[in-house]
């Protein structure tokens, strides 16, 4: 089930009309970093997700950063996408903690349904994808276990003269 679009403008405006006290641009910072208990990547909701991704296209226009994003699906045994069973809510806690341990602390990762994570990779090529790819596998395959990932990964482009977005997409 994914928020409504009402939903996601009510939480816009509800984050809006949070207010600060007034404070020094050191003690701001302090509260705005992260305290790192675990490693792996940044495990975040949704909103949050979308808007570090909407960051990151407006920062290609003047980087020419090389981002991608991956789609993780939990598949059966004949590869099909494994959409409600006993077995999808392990699955998927399993699969997010391979792609937790696998991905650098600069990637961001969601949750996006019963058996499909997001990952935000950054500054990487799609040689390095398909590594990422084998390391989660290496961390979410069992002995004989049927059931395995898909993986889908679009390369973010954005030209610079235009700043216009095109997404490459391939597998």
């Amino acid at each position: 089930m994914h928020p409504s679009a009402r939903l996601m403008e009510l939480l816009d405006r509800l984050g809006a009309q949070i207010g600060h006290h007034y404070a020094v641009l050191d003690d701001i910072q302090a509260k705005l970093s992260e305290n790192r208990e675990k490693g792996g990547g940044y495990l975040c909701s949704y909103p949050v997700f979308q808007g570090i991704y909407r960051m990151v296209e407006r920062m290609m226009e003047r980087g020419g950063q090389s981002v991608y994003l991956m789609l993780c699906t939990v598949v059966d045994s004949k590869g099909n996408p494994m959409k409600e069973c006993a077995m999808l809510d392990e699955l998927s806690e399993r699969l997010e903690e391979a792609i937790c341990s696998s991905v650098r602390h600069s990637d961001a990762i969601n949750k996006y349904g019963k058996g499909q994570y997001l990952i935000l990779l950054l500054n990487t090529t799609r040689e390095n994808c398909r590594v990422l790819q084998k390391r989660i596998n290496y961390h979410f395959i069992v002995g004989r276990q049927r059931t395995g990932i898909q993986y889908y990964v679009n390369s973010v482009v954005c030209t610079p003269d235009k700043g216009k977005l095109i997404v490459d997409k391939g597998k």
